[in-house]
């Protein structure tokens, strides 16, 4: 009998600790979060609101030029009052580390 193969990510996540500006679009509402990890697809977001899973959000790095709509994969509470939210990018332009 054969192992069941495991899930595995397409791409690695990088540790890399940065601000983003999440938005709801249609909103001038925004919250700053800091990464856990990053890729070129998504990201692991500290965030201390509670969002809603399949939730669109317009992410923005403020170091660097990466700009994407986002779809919130998941949303953890987290210790104390803080969450960690899963993101995957939907037509990201730029990257985390190059300027404008």
């Amino acid at each position: 009998m054969t192992a069941a193969p495991t899930s595995q990510r397409a791409e690695p996540r990088i540790p890399m600790r940065m601000f983003v500006k999440l938005s709801v679009r249609g909103s001038n509402a925004f919250e700053l979060s800091p990464t856990i990890n990053v890729s070129c697809h998504g990201a692991r977001v500290e965030t201390k609101r509670r969002w809603q899973t399949g939730e669109q959000l317009m992410v923005r790095s403020i170091r660097g030029n990466l700009f994407s709509s986002a779809r919130v994969a998941y949303c953890y509470p987290e210790v104390g009052e803080s969450y960690v939210m899963g993101l995957d990018f939907q037509f990201p332009t730029g990257d985390w580390t190059r300027s404008s």
